[in-house]
């Protein structure tokens, strides 16, 4: 996945799913703009995700506070860095790395999802005694 540059420009409002969601998880406003300024940010889904690594940031920062309160946070931003939502996982860079039908069913593919030796066998005529 790419990662896309960092962006501080923050013209943009926010939609009322990121507002509802920051509200409800209780996303206070320095935390906001520490994962923005300094967060890894990775395209996937068609939209920027940004999470927080404590390792990544400066060390001032490292064991602040605010770092511990950024642990988990996903920010998804659109192209115009439009806020879209935010939501809490333990597991949020490695969630983000993931393929995406890995994300379901705990990092399995989906079980109707059919291997690609098994959709071999069937483009090539293959039959089974």
């Amino acid at each position: 996945m790419a990662r896309c540059r960092q962006s501080r420009s923050r013209s943009s409002p926010a939609t009322f799913t990121f507002l509802e969601r920051s509200a409800l998880g209780v996303l206070r406003q320095e935390v906001l703009e520490l994962i923005l300024d300094f967060g890894l940010r990775t395209r996937a889904a068609g939209v920027t995700h940004v999470t927080v690594l404590e390792r990544d940031l400066p060390l001032q920062l490292q064991d602040s506070s605010l770092a511990r309160q950024a642990r988990g946070w996903i920010v998804l931003v659109s192209d115009d860095e439009r806020l879209i939502t935010c939501y809490r996982r333990g597991d949020a860079s490695g969630f983000i790395r993931r393929k995406p039908k890995h994300r379901l069913n705990g990092g399995r593919p989906h079980p109707n999802t059919r291997t690609r030796r098994a959709r071999d066998r069937h483009s090539t005529g293959y039959r089974a005694g």
